[in-house]
């Protein structure tokens, strides 16, 4: 039987690893350098939130999500609407809202 605690720290460990792949795959297949980045940052969020520091987690993905949302209106603005900005138009949306519910559960 898994308690609670496990499965939350299995997460936590599958979303570093996800992220860490995610930036991988983006750099190996996709030569987005700045994609990569951001899925590394969330790798980061994901090891701050296994250490328990939620308040480091959730300004970590509120970052990655205004990042990726800057980075969604310059690939509009200079390609139009192709795969580039809906990806980050995507990680925008994961970022703000994780990083908000995140940050509003530590207050």
């Amino acid at each position: 039987m898994i308690d609670q605690e496990l499965r939350r720290n299995l997460c936590r460990v599958g979303l570093i690893v996800v992220a860490f792949f995610g930036a991988v795959f983006v750099s190996v297949y996709l030569d987005s350098y700045v994609l990569s980045s951001l899925f590394s940052l969330i790798a980061v969020a994901g090891g701050f939130l296994l250490l328990k520091l939620q308040k480091a987690y959730s300004v970590i993905m509120i970052a990655v999500g205004v990042l990726a949302l800057a980075f969604t209106v310059l690939g509009y603005l200079n390609l139009g609407l192709v795969n580039m900005p809906v990806l980050y138009a995507l990680l925008a949306v994961v970022g703000i809202v994780r990083g908000s519910q995140a940050y509003r559960a530590t207050e």
